[in-house]
């Protein structure tokens, strides 16, 4: 469905001209200058869709992005890069650990504006997302996530969650970040990982999980449209209702699809022709272009 719409990545970006819609709503990344290629389809895909406010990129410092820039004038779309101090939480960490927690210094390292999306560089946006924009958030829940729709017991015991459903993954985050930044800081997600590593089997994503527990507003799943949701995959146990019952949601999600996750280093290109379907060619074709 999704190659009828877009022949091509131009013609996606031609239509970008047409729409009125402008989403009161910046754009956040994280990433160094290795994911650059990475985040620029994501990034493109974005700004296809959607008539953002701002860009905003969140590096290690000297870590030039060209590219990201030059995506973001083709689109007239406001650019800003923010750097990581050497004196950041994030120092206290393993220098291997280190970038998965550059999207939790991000959330403290913004300045101004409201509401802000952060996403993944292995992300593909592919329907406007409205919806997101108007969404209420507040102090007692600043934050907008997905569950990872299937059963994480482990997570639900180890984490003290309300149910195995209520771990959130973290590639997406819908979130207003003056109400977030006054119930949560880098140091304290910092500080809750390096003391509680051993329960942190997803490093940064379970200490978010701990720390916001029971703040959080859960989106429908095809806000982030996860690698085990595929329907190449239709014969995992994750897709059968005696396993799990979110399984139920997986045709409404894929029907209104807005942002596909390719996490699992399930990329596109690493994948044979015979197991691609219509996002991984909309992902490569913009690659491409």
């Amino acid at each position: 469905m999704l190659l009828a719409l877009f022949r091509s990545a131009a013609e996606a970006v031609v239509r970008l001209h047409s729409f009125d819609a402008f989403l009161v709503m910046r754009l956040l990344m994280a990433l160094d200058g290795g994911f650059e290629p990475l985040a620029s389809v994501a990034l493109s895909s974005f700004l296809i869709h959607n008539s953002l406010e701002k860009i905003v990129v969140v590096t290690p410092p000297d870590c030039p992005l060209l590219l990201l820039e030059s995506i973001c004038a083709s689109f007239s779309t406001p650019f800003q890069q923010l750097t990581i101090p050497d004196d950041s939480p994030l120092a206290r960490l393993p220098e291997a650990v280190r970038p998965y927690f550059y999207c939790v210094d991000a959330l403290s390292r913004l300045q101004d504006g409201d509401r802000y999306l952060y996403v993944d560089a292995d992300t593909l946006c592919v329907a406007p997302l409205n919806g997101l924009a108007e969404l209420p958030l507040s102090q007692e829940r600043p934050l907008a996530a997905c569950s990872h729709g299937r059963p994480m017991p482990d997570r639900e015991l180890i984490l003290g969650l309300r149910s195995p459903f209520h771990y959130f993954n973290a590639g997406v985050l819908m979130f207003d970040f003056r109400a977030l930044a006054a119930g949560i800081s880098c140091e304290q997600v910092v500080d809750f990982y390096i003391t509680h590593q051993p329960l942190c089997r997803f490093r940064e994503q379970c200490s978010l999980n701990a720390l916001l527990r029971n703040r959080v507003t859960f989106l429908p799943g095809q806000f982030n449209y996860l690698s085990w949701m595929r329907e190449r995959l239709s014969d995992s146990p994750w897709h059968d209702l005696r396993a799990n019952p979110m399984a139920t949601c997986l045709p409404d999600v894929r029907a209104n699809l807005a942002i596909v996750h390719f996490s699992a280093g399930v990329l596109p290109d690493r994948l044979s022709v015979d197991r691609l379907e219509s996002v991984d060619h909309y992902w490569l074709q913009l690659r491409a272009a």
